[in-house]
């Protein structure tokens, strides 16, 4: 959400630049997104836009949705420059398939440097990881910064470093594994699978598979549009315009 407002106003980028969001109906604005200069600030989800207006130096804006879908459609594009195999994950998340790829352009560290580019030109600021599996791919994209590449065989070793929230977003769960002491994947690989999965269920199965990074599965192919839509909000009244080529 923070990339696709900056993206935007290239003045609001940079690290040095703390960014909040605000979402909702007026007057009961709140933050739903922050950068991390901002979290610095003292930022925190769930303020309001009076509390968050009393930080000095801090940038408000609201979260654009039209923004986001453009940025999002932005993404995919860069991803089918490089791969005709591309998975629309998530909103914050992407795949290319990279097998056949390496006579063309070249090794997996000069793969993920002109994606980096490619991704860098249209504004958006991506971590990069290559991986032997899409989950772990995934993981290690979410989890470190700028571009990671996990050999085959490494990735548990890889992984590990992580903290467990990288995992998951269900507080249940986070909570029991806090409880139990478990703060990074290396952590909850090391547990028996059998006692995760009598005390979380398959979920508990799945979360073992993921930190140790052995989670196989196939790509969900994304069908490639026809058209490209940019839309951008002119003022709070949510009257707007829109190019489509």
């Amino acid at each position: 959400m923070v990339q696709a407002v900056a993206r935007a106003e290239p003045s609001l980028r940079g690290d040095r630049v703390a960014l909040a969001l605000l979402s909702g109906k007026a007057p009961l604005w709140s933050v739903v997104a922050a950068n991390t200069a901002a979290q610095r600030a003292g930022v925190q989800l769930g303020m309001t836009k009076a509390q968050v207006a009393e930080f000095c130096g801090v940038e408000v804006r609201h979260r654009s949705e039209a923004q986001e879908k453009a940025a999002h459609a932005a993404l995919l594009d860069v991803a089918w420059s490089i791969s005709p195999r591309v998975e629309d994950t998530a909103a914050d998340t992407i795949v290319l398939d990279l097998e056949g790829l390496f006579s063309l352009l070249g090794s997996d560290e000069e793969i993920a440097r002109v994606l980096m580019e490619r991704v860098m030109s249209i504004g958006v600021i991506p971590n990069i990881a290559i991986a032997s599996n899409i989950e772990t791919a995934i993981l290690a994209a979410r989890g470190f910064s700028g571009i990671a590449i996990l050999p085959a065989g490494e990735e548990a070793a890889r992984l590990g470093k992580l903290p467990v929230r990288t995992l998951s977003s269900d507080t249940e769960i986070l909570e029991t594994l806090d409880r139990w002491g478990i703060e990074t994947l290396r952590a909850l690989a090391e547990l028996p699978v059998l006692q995760l999965s009598e005390r979380l269920g398959q979920c508990g199965v799945l979360l073992h598979e993921l930190a140790c990074g052995s989670r196989l599965r196939a790509l969900v192919l994304a069908q490639m549009s026809l058209t490209f839509e940019e839309e951008m909000e002119l003022d709070e009244s949510g009257s707007s315009s829109s190019t489509v080529s």
